[in-house]
C-alpha cells in the first residue's frame, strides 16, 4: 500500500463524541383502573425494543429501582421531570424516560415523556392508546418505541469519517465521467452512512413539516428533494459533500473502483439490481465499506451531492476543490441504487435528478470542512 494511502487510512476516524446516549426507563404510578401487572409488561416490552435498536444502552430495571427506593423519589406523574437531574445522576443517565399507563375509557393509555438530565428539559412526549387485547397492546408499544427510536437521532451525534487532505484521479474513460484528472481536495469530513428516517423525521418535527414516508427507522430516507436534503444538512451544521469529496470518499487517493476495491459487486457488499426492493439499514453488508469505513457508497440509495449536473464539466473543472458548475437544471445524483445495475455502482458513475423532487430510491448524506493543520 503506498505510504501517502496507508496516512489517509489511519487519518480516516469516526469523529469523537459518537457514544450511544445512557438512558434509563423510570415507572410511574400507574392510574387508578391499570391491571398491576400491565405497566411492568409494557416496560419490558419497550425496554426489549430500545436495546434491540442499538440507539441507546439502557440502565438495567434493576439498578433503576434500587436508585428509586434510595433517593425516596416520588412517583406523582410523568411530570416529574424536576427529579431529572437528582435522579439521573444517581442513575448515571443522560436521559430519562417516565413511563406511565392510564386507563381511558375502556382502553389504556401509554405516555413517555423524554427529560434531559443536565437541563431538565421535556425534550419529547409520546402517546399510544394499547387497547385491552395483549396483541393490541404489544403493537402499541411497539409503535411508540419505533417513534422514541427515531427520537433518539436528535439525542445523539451521527458518526462521521475524517479525511486527510489529498489528491486523487477523479473520472473515467466512459461518456459523462471523462476526462479523467487529478483533483486535489481541503481536509474534510462525512457522515458514515446514509441519513435514515429517524433522523430526517426528527428534522421534520422541528420544522412542523410532513414526515417522510417509511416507518423502518434505521433504514434511509428517500423522497427528499436535493432542497430539503440541503436543509436537513444545515439543521445539522453541515452540508451537501460536493461531487469531488463524494468520489474522493468512495475511491480513495488511490482511485478504487469501488469503495471496498476492484472487484465487481457482489450481494455481500451492496444492494442492488432490483432483486430486493428497498434498501437495507446503514450497519448491513459491512463487507462493501470503505477501507475507512464509511458504509453504502455504491448501491443501497443513491445519493444526492452539492454540484449541478453539467456531463461537460470535467473538461473545465479547477484542479484544487471543485464545487461544480455555478447554475444547471439539474443536480449531481452519486452511488447508484438497489435498482441499479453493477455498473452504475463504480465511484466514478455520475447520474442527476430533478432538485425539486425526490425519488424512492435517491436519500442523501452529509459532509462538514475542517480547518487546515497548523
Amino acid at each position: 500500500m503506498p505510504v501517502f494511502a496507508l496516512l489517509f487510512l489511519l487519518a480516516a476516524l469516526p469523529s469523537a463524541g459518537q457514544e450511544r446516549p445512557q438512558i434509563a426507563l423510570v415507572p410511574v404510578k400507574s392510574g387508578q383502573g391499570v391491571p398491576a401487572a400491565l405497566p411492568a409488561y409494557v416496560q419490558a416490552l419497550l425496554e426489549a425494543e430500545l436495546s434491540r435498536s442499538g440507539r441507546f444502552k439502557l440502565v438495567e430495571r434493576s439498578r433503576v429501582q434500587q436508585v428509586l427506593e434510595e433517593v425516596n423519589f416520588q412517583q406523582a406523574g410523568v411530570t416529574a421531570a424536576d427529579k431529572a437531574s437528582e435522579l439521573g445522576s444517581h442513575l448515571n443517565a443522560e436521559k430519562l424516560f417516565f413511563t406511565e399507563v392510564l386507563r381511558v375509557g375502556t382502553q389504556y393509555q401509554l405516555a413517555v415523556k423524554v427529560v434531559d438530565v443536565a437541563t431538565n428539559e421535556v425534550l419529547k412526549v409520546e402517546t399510544e392508546t394499547l387497547g385491552p387485547r395483549q396483541e393490541q397492546i404489544q403493537a402499541a408499544t411497539r409503535r411508540l418505541a419505533r417513534r422514541l427510536i427515531g427520537a433518539s437521532a436528535a439525542l445523539s451525534p451521527v458518526p462521521m469519517v475524517s479525511l486527510l487532505a489529498g489528491q486523487f484521479q477523479m473520472g473515467s474513460s466512459q461518456p459523462g465521467e471523462s476526462p479523467p484528472h487529478v483533483v486535489s481536495l481541503r481536509a474534510f469530513e462525512i457522515d458514515r452512512d446514509e441519513v435514515n428516517q429517524a433522523a430526517y423525521q426528527a428534522f421534520a418535527a422541528a420544522r412542523q413539516g410532513p414526515p417522510p414516508p417509511g416507518d423502518h427507522p434505521e433504514q434511509p430516507v428517500t423522497m427528499v428533494s436535493w432542497t430539503d436534503a440541503s436543509a436537513y444538512c444545515e439543521w445539522q451544521g453541515k452540508r451537501l459533500p460536493t461531487e469531488a469529496e463524494w468520489e474522493y470518499a468512495a475511491r480513495g487517493p488511490e482511485s478504487r473502483t469501488y469503495p471496498w476495491g476492484d472487484t465487481a459487486p457482489t450481494a455481500a457488499q451492496a444492494r442492488f439490481g432490483g432483486q430486493y426492493k428497498g434498501p437495507v439499514e446503514g450497519s448491513a453488508l459491512s463487507a462493501g465499506a470503505t477501507p475507512e469505513g464509511i458504509r453504502h457508497l455504491a448501491g443501497n440509495v443513491a445519493e444526492w451531492v452539492q454540484d449541478w449536473w453539467d456531463p461537460a464539466y470535467y473538461a473545465s473543472s479547477p484542479a484544487e476543490d471543485p464545487q461544480g458548475p455555478p447554475e444547471g437544471d439539474y443536480r449531481v445524483v452519486r452511488g447508484g441504487s438497489w435498482s441499479s445495475p453493477a455498473d452504475e455502482l463504480r465511484g466514478s458513475a455520475r447520474a442527476y435528478f430533478n432538485p425539486d423532487k425526490g425519488a424512492g430510491y435517491l436519500g442523501f448524506r452529509c459532509a462538514r470542512s475542517l480547518a487546515p493543520e497548523p
